[in-house]
């Protein structure tokens, strides 16, 4: 069986690691931080928006919040604010990540209108196939 406490490290480093993954794409770096604590209550990210600006940025159950402005750094006297998602900090901290996300959706809006428009005319293709064989 597993403990809460081993359970909530595992979801919390889960969580970073997607977290990783899904903003890669709007900023120039982010990883797990290798040379600062994390554990059971809190991880941190490096990161390095577009503006080449690097921030150290502690994830715990409040949320996502900047504790450092290099790699690696924790100042303890930061009152940032706590945001709900990595994307609402990213908004507030990276210009370039806004434009990133919004040309991002345009694109997969464009990708799935130009699917949707495909399988239109693959229906009506079909139909018009099944009426020309009745006639």
């Amino acid at each position: 069986m597993v403990d809460v406490e081993e359970e909530e490290n595992f979801t919390l480093r889960i969580e970073a690691q997607e977290v990783a993954k899904e903003v890669a794409f709007a900023v120039d770096f982010v990883e797990i931080a290798k040379d600062l604590p994390n554990g059971d209550k809190v991880i941190h990210l490096n990161l390095r928006t577009q503006e080449e600006q690097e921030f150290s940025v502690e994830l715990t159950d409040q949320g996502f919040r900047v504790v450092g402005n290099k790699f690696n750094m924790v100042d303890e006297n930061t009152s940032s604010q706590y945001f709900e998602t990595i994307y609402a900090l990213l908004d507030n901290h990276s210009p370039k990540y806004r434009k990133s996300f919004g040309d991002a959706l345009l694109k997969k809006l464009e990708n799935l209108q130009m699917s949707q428009e495909k399988s239109d005319r693959d229906n009506n293709k079909g139909r018009s196939e099944e009426s020309d064989n009745n006639s």
